[in-house]
């Protein structure tokens, strides 16, 4: 979403990354996901990938607003999905993004994983966003960036007990061809 936001003009250079085009500028976002489609993409990610709660809250919106945004994102995604397949009749897919716990600190550590939560802090982090983005219906979720095992397993937990019937696919950062970033096995 990055690159084709910023080409769009979006401003990314602060907190809420490219988060920031869901508070007043969901054309762009709706474009970027048109042009990946238009370029071959069979599958988009949603604008939500640092588009959490706290981060919102920090910056001067309400929870509220917060949540709207994260909804928006998922909305604005399914209908670039829908319009272009009724205008191809080629039927595509939205995963709702969920970036890690490091990404939010903005500090590179979704590629370090230099911070230790439980797993009901990760839930606490993850489950304001994540329960937006289920409510909007994406095909699947995706949980990126992520530099430790312990998180995406405490999501993945929930998921499973919350909403089994989602697909989900879990990307790592890697430290080494063997390891998390963490310095966990692949094993």
């Amino acid at each position: 979403m990055s690159d084709e936001l910023e080409r769009q003009g979006v401003k990314t250079n602060n907190k809420l990354w490219t988060a920031t085009a869901l508070i007043n500028e969901l054309d762009k976002v709706y474009q970027a996901h048109w042009d990946y489609f238009t370029a071959g993409a069979e599958l988009v990610i949603t604008d939500t990938y640092q588009a959490n709660v706290q981060v919102f809250t920090q910056v001067g919106y309400s929870e509220q607003e917060a949540e709207k945004f994260i909804r928006d994102a998922v909305k604005v995604a399914k209908k670039a999905r829908d319009d272009y397949e009724q205008k191809t009749g080629k039927h595509n897919y939205v995963a709702g993004t969920v970036g890690s716990y490091g990404a939010y600190l903005a500090d590179g550590n979704e590629y370090r994983g230099d911070y230790e939560l439980s797993e009901l802090e990760y839930l606490a982090f993850h489950l304001p966003r994540l329960r937006q983005i289920l409510a909007e219906k994406p095909d699947l979720i995706a949980l990126e960036t992520q530099p430790k095992l312990d998180e995406p397993l405490a999501v993945l937990n929930w998921l499973k007990e919350n909403a089994s019937d989602y697909p989900v696919y879990v990307s790592f950062t890697l430290k080494d061809a063997t390891h998390i970033s963490d310095g966990t096995t692949l094993e």
